[in-house]
């Protein structure tokens, strides 16, 4: 995580009104605000030179009252008054060679500003980084002063921060920026969360929970509906099967006596019997079937099928229908 700082300094005076044209942006070794801010560290001036005119293509801004930062961020002007296209490490820190425009000009030779503010990227332990814009400024006393302008965040020690994000005192900057990571992906998969259950962004812990829990009973409370419809549905097809294949069975062992009935002598009773025994069991049905006595071939013209039932009234049924209602009684009751 860096921080971007500016540091006031005083410009130096110019007897003849001609604007310098070297610029002194930061002090040597570890430096501070007269208002308390920092400690900050140059640590490796060349590194920071190097890095800061790769990051402004070989030119960095100047402006007035950090303009770049704070104007444009409002989308008002932030006009430079001149340009500084080279840096120089020096005993007492870094210095800027800068080219002036005609208002930038102007204003040194009027005495308009009485110093610098340049804008420093800096690590939370305050080591120098990058010189990222020079200002104007009539403050210069007010030491350190940090920006608040887009991509850049308030100054805050370590310990702070360690405070902060619930680290222990041992922790180290990357162990603060991985949790400041792990705090931004919260706070993403918060705001997709509430996106989601129809909340705002915003919208608290609980009430994205109870959301969320209210959206899985809805959907729980679907789904039992749509299994008992489909478990309904299946019933009611079951019922449609049985019934069709008993029809099946029943439309089968009716043809089945009918084509008995031409070879072999079948009662009334025992072709209802038949048909039933033949609808539960073909195999029993056939065997029986082939028990039963055949048709006399000079007899099939006037065969009454009501006549071959039982005798004359009170006698006793042939042994021939003894047998099927023998093959027909359930299990439980064949020995009564």
């Amino acid at each position: 995580m860096n921080i971007v700082t500016s540091i006031h300094m005083a410009l130096p005076d110019s007897a003849d009104n001609t604007p310098p044209e070297w610029i002194h942006l930061t002090p040597a070794g570890t430096f501070g605000g007269k208002d308390g801010r920092g400690p900050f560290t140059l640590k490796d001036p060349a590194d920071v030179i190097t890095r800061s005119m790769d990051m402004a293509r070989g030119k960095i801004v100047v402006d007035i009252n950090h303009s770049t930062h704070v104007a444009a961020a409002r989308g008002e002007r932030s006009d430079a008054v001149g340009w500084i296209t080279e840096l120089n490490a020096r005993e007492d820190g870094i210095w800027g060679r800068v080219e002036w425009n005609g208002t930038g000009r102007q204003l040194m030779a009027d005495h308009a500003y009485r110093g610098i503010s340049p804008a420093i990227g800096s690590r939370p332990d305050g080591t120098v980084e990058w010189i990222e814009a020079v200002s104007l400024t009539n403050r210069p006393n007010l030491g350190v002063t940090d920006l608040h302008s887009q991509n850049q965040e308030t100054r805050m020690d370590l310990a702070q921060l360690r405070r902060t994000l619930g680290l222990s005192e041992t922790a180290t900057e990357d162990d603060i920026n991985a949790a400041i990571a792990r705090g931004k992906a919260a706070v993403t998969l918060h705001a997709s969360m509430a996106k989601a259950v129809g909340l705002d962004a915003n919208a608290s812990d609980a009430a994205v929970l109870a959301a969320v829990q209210a959206k899985g009973t809805d959907v729980s409370t679907h789904a039992q509906t749509e299994i008992a419809s489909l478990q309904g549905q299946l019933t009611a097809q079951k019922k449609e099967l049985d019934t069709l294949q008993a029809q099946l069975a029943k439309t089968s062992a009716e043809s089945w006596v009918k084509d008995l009935k031409r070879r072999k002598v079948v009662s009334d009773k025992a072709e209802a019997r038949l048909v039933t025994l033949h609808m539960q069991d073909a195999a029993s049905a056939e065997d029986l079937a082939d028990s039963l006595q055949d048709v006399p071939d000079d007899s099939l013209a006037r065969l009454s099928l009501h006549s071959q039932g039982a005798g004359r009234s009170g006698d006793k049924p042939d042994k021939l229908v003894s047998a099927m209602e023998s093959a027909l009684m359930p299990a439980d009751k064949a020995g009564g």
